[in-house]
Parts: structure tokens; sequence; C-alpha cells
């Protein structure tokens, strides 16, 4: 073989072999997307306090909050390690109104845990229902509290 065609070869078979240590790194990422499905809530205005499910929190961004219907009430984040664990406040009491797109601050995962809920205080009674969507991690941000 010629040197420069053998010269060739090897550096086609280097190339070859990057390749494929780069595509077996690429497949073996697992990265995990954040849990920002939106989930509807209700919270009758008649009880002084209540809270939603808790769903799995699975990066650091803010907790998506938007009432769409009823009283304007009072929002706080709480953070737990498990669905069934002891639940800690993870923000402060937030006066979000009825109709605004909030981003809750909170640090829920900097405290290494991974469910978040959303507990709820009226301001008024009134027997009316307050309604709308939440998801524990979000895409950007909104109306910011906290």
């Amino acid at each position: 073989m010629r040197k420069g065609k053998m010269k060739k070869s090897i550096v086609t078979i280097a190339m070859a072999m990057m390749l494929s240590v780069t595509a077996v790194v690429g497949f073996g990422t697992n990265a995990k997307a954040a849990n920002v499905r939106n989930e509807t809530y209700s919270f009758n205005n008649g009880n002084s306090s209540g809270e939603t499910s808790p769903r799995e929190k699975q990066d650091t961004t803010k907790v998506y909050v938007y009432p769409k219907s009823g009283p304007t009430i009072k929002y706080a984040v709480y953070g737990a390690t498990s669905q069934y664990g002891s639940w800690t406040p993870r923000s402060v009491y937030h006066r979000i109104p009825t109709g605004v797109q909030a981003s809750i601050t909170n640090n829920v995962k900097e405290k290494n845990e991974n469910y978040a809920k959303l507990s709820m205080l009226r301001i008024q009674t009134i027997n009316q229902d307050t309604t709308g969507v939440w998801s524990p991690d979000s895409t950007r941000n909104y109306t910011i509290y906290g």
C-alpha cells in the first residue's frame, strides 16, 4: 500500500471510531422531562384552607399556577421526599389574583425533595370555588411571586 493511501485509511478508521463513540454516549444520556402538564384544581372558599394532590417535581423551576375563575385566594408551595412524607413549606403564601398566570419561587428540589403540592388559603368566606390549573415544573416564568 502506498503511504498516502495508508494515511487516508487510518484517518477514515479513526473518524469512524470517534463517530461510533459519540453515538453510544448520545444514546446513553437519559434526560428526564420536566413535569409541566397542567392539572386542574378546585378550592371551595367556604373552607378556610385546602391543598392539591402531590405531584412529582423534577427540576428547580418555579411552580406554575393559573387561577381561572372564582375569588382570589393565597397559595404556597409545600415539598416532601415522597407523596406520603412529611410536608414542609417551601415558599411563603402569595395572593394571586384570578386571571393571572403566576410562577411561585420555591426551593423544593434544592432541599432534595421530589414532590410538591399547593396549599391554599381563603381570603374571604364565600361559598364559591376558585378553579384553575397548576404544574410543579414550568417551561418559562410568568408573573413571579417570591
